[in-house]
């Protein structure tokens, strides 16, 4: 054997007494005396040979009934052709997957020993967690499936399998998802994107940015590796946007007490690249990019820099958002400076007018009706206005509402399938303000024409449909949106999906009902495929369901979740003394959330937060969690940022939606990993 090859499997056998270390009962420590050793062994074996197959490696959980099988492509490139062999050798018989989603790999938990051993090992390469039913003869029946697509997957020559997905479309999917909170969907596409090879890798970083940006993780954005290359080549505005949310993190509590050195210590610190975004068009950025502008721009005494921001804060009327130390210091520092009166904003330099990001010309767009046109006919000046988000200085969509829903409606199916893109740029615009309701369901009608039902998907519609119940709709209105939200259930509701159909329905019970018959009609579509799959579901996805049947009066009987022989699983009355901090801008969601986590969890103690920026209340609240829930979709990112700055906990969950269901389920994944010790 030679020395790479002896190298190779050393550490394959250190990865494999990690693997089955502690976190995996199925052969604790590979154990030769093991009773039932040779039912892993077949596995082992094929991956010590180094089949050309993918590996198969079987799990099971010691601190919970829950047994895994995973599935790692031999190939970073593999991912549609181990999906395919799954669904061949598996398929829906002994695993339960969306057939509209398809089988899809999993992130991993770097915090699960197990999983961590996979990414040690593995690196890159997609991985599928798959589970069966709970009794043996399921977990025997996944297995044999299993070793058989090895076995016949080994011994067939080598094949190149691609996946095909346009890459316009996955990137529309990701902005979407982004915009209406669906964190899991918009990793998923992200790694689509890597996948395609179809995205140059400058814009890929930049979909990475946009995402720590969303999800409030600015440490991380910060330290990213690509971040000087990112910044070198002129990133679209949102990306220089994010950098600078990202930067204002560390600045939000001295500048919260109005410590002015302390923050301006606190920008040289963290804040190497800011000059080299002080050229950005201002006029679209967050309040917070905003502030770390001006307070460089300051500490350089750049007084061109000061003068272009602060004339675009003032054409805005936007100086009352600001940190008051930052504003009057900027403006006390450029009188200082010039002696002369600020200049009108007429005769100002034009904001951005160094960026290349400015869309100018004829065709650029400057209102929600020419967007939604130049998206429509794919024209580059629609692009451009998306990816730069100048919409955000814009007056809201409710404006324009009615010209905008009859647009939609009026496209023919090529041009509507293109005007999706827009829809999460008009969530985003849209918010918690005034709604468009009328639009909104325009979109909606557009989401369920061309069958958009993936899990970011269901997230954005989700979305709209808050947002056109929001609107107070007629009594018909009303119907015909929920008609057509339960018209394709069936393609969507599942035990998998239990979260997603609970959001919907907790949706129809806080909003406003006009028709009592056709609330109750929906809540029962949707209630229905979960009620007759309750063995599959969640303790937490159960409990929720069984609130909600009785809240809305729909009459099915639900039972208690069991394990393997009818020993019952740990519940979450078991879980000992925590505190959870939930954070979302919809305190009705939080109450009913918290609510439910109290009654299934008593020793578990809830606080919720609705903040649009950061306090001393809030940072109290976010140091004291062992679990902290974020919905990103109704979050100020203020807020966000400033949680996960003074976390004192590694569980940060995110929401995957914005519904009380979906908040539910990431509060209980996060305690039992934290009741677990990983």
């Amino acid at each position: 054997m030679t020395q790479p090859q002896e190298k190779r499997r050393e550490a394959l056998e250190r990865f494999l007494q990690q693997f089955f270390g502690p976190g995996n009962g199925v052969w604790p420590g590979m154990s030769p005396d093991f009773r039932y050793k040779d039912r892993t062994l077949p596995f082992v074996e094929a991956l010590r040979r180094g089949d050309d197959a993918p590996v198969v490696l079987p799990r099971t959980y010691t601190d919970r009934d829950r047994f895994v099988m995973y599935v790692i492509a031999r190939d970073v490139n593999d991912r549609a052709k181990t999906a395919d062999l799954i669904r061949a050798f598996a398929g829906p018989t002994y695993i339960a997957y969306d057939e509209q989603v398809g089988i899809q790999p999993v992130w991993l938990d770097p915090d699960d020993p197990v999983e961590q051993a996979i990414l040690d090992f593995f690196s890159q390469r997609p991985t599928f967690r798959l589970e069966t039913g709970r009794t043996l003869d399921h977990k025997r029946n996944l297995a044999n499936a299993l070793q058989l697509m090895q076995s016949t997957e080994a011994s067939r020559p080598p094949r190149l399998w691609r996946i095909a997905k346009p890459v316009g479309r996955l990137l529309a999917e990701f902005e979407a998802a982004l915009s209406a909170g669906a964190e899991g969907a918009s990793g998923v596409v992200l790694d689509h994107l890597a996948a395609t090879g179809g995205v140059t890798a400058f814009n890929l970083a930049n979909l990475k940015i946009k995402r720590l940006d969303r999800l409030g993780r600015s440490e991380e954005l910060l330290g990213s590796p690509d971040l000087p290359d990112v910044i070198r080549q002129d990133p679209p505005v949102p990306v220089k946007e994010a950098i600078l949310n990202a930067v204002y993190a560390a600045l939000e509590e001295p500048l919260a007490d109005n410590d002015l050195p302390t923050a301006r210590q606190r920008l040289e610190e963290r804040g190497r690249f800011v000059p080299d975004l002080l050229d950005v068009d201002a006029t679209s950025l967050s309040a917070q990019a905003i502030a770390v502008l001006l307070l460089a721009a300051s500490i350089l005494e750049d007084v061109p820099a000061l003068r272009r921001l602060i004339e675009a804060v003032k054409s805005k009327n936007r100086a009352d958002e600001l940190p008051p130390v930052v504003w009057e210091d900027a403006v006390r520092q450029l009188r200082a400076a010039d002696g002369d009166p600020l200049p009108p904003a007429e005769s100002a330099p034009s904001p951005g007018a160094r960026s290349s990001d400015s869309p100018a010309g004829p065709s650029s767009v400057d209102s929600w009706p020419s967007l939604l046109e130049a998206v429509a006919e794919g024209r580059n000046a629609g692009d451009l206005a998306l990816r730069n988000r100048v919409w955000a200085s814009w007056p809201s969509p409710a404006a324009d509402d009615a010209v905008l829903a009859a647009y939609l409606d009026s496209l023919e199916n090529q041009a509507a399938d293109a005007a999706w893109g827009a829809a999460g740029a008009f969530i985003d615009a849209v918010g918690y303000a005034k709604p468009a309701g009328l639009t909104a369901h325009a979109f909606i009608r557009n989401a369920v024409t061309f069958d958009r039902f993936g899990p970011g998907d269901l997230a954005v519609l989700q979305a709209l449909t808050e947002i056109a119940l929001r609107a107070a709709p007629s009594a018909q209105t009303y119907v015909d949106i929920l008609d057509e939200i339960g018209a394709e259930r069936s393609r969507w509701v599942s035990p998998e999906r239990a979260p997603i159909a609970l959001d919907f329905v907790d949706l129809l019970f806080l909003a406003a009902c006009p028709d009592l018959n056709a609330r109750s009609n929906l809540a029962y579509n949707l209630l229905e495929p979960l009620w007759r799959h309750q063995g599959r579901l969640t303790e937490e996805d159960l409990a929720f369901a069984k609130r909600l049947s009785s809240e809305l009066g729909v009459d099915f009987t639900w039972q208690p979740p069991t394990g393997v022989s009818g020993e019952q699983e740990t519940t979450l009355a078991d879980l000992p003394s925590m505190n959870v901090l939930l954070y979302s801008l919809d305190q009705a969601v939080l109450g009913r959330c918290a609510e439910e986590i109290e009654r299934l969890a008593p020793a578990v103690k809830t606080v919720t937060a609705h903040d649009h920026g950061g306090s001393s209340q809030l940072r109290q609240k976010a140091r004291a969690a062992d679990v902290i829930v974020l919905a990103t979709r109704c979050a100020k990112h203020a807020a966000t940022g400033f949680i996960t700055q003074n976390a004192q906990t590694k569980y940060v969950r995110y929401a995957d939606g914005s519904g009380s269901a979906s908040m539910l389920r990431a509060a209980v994944v996060g305690l039992r990993g934290v009741a677990a010790g990983h």
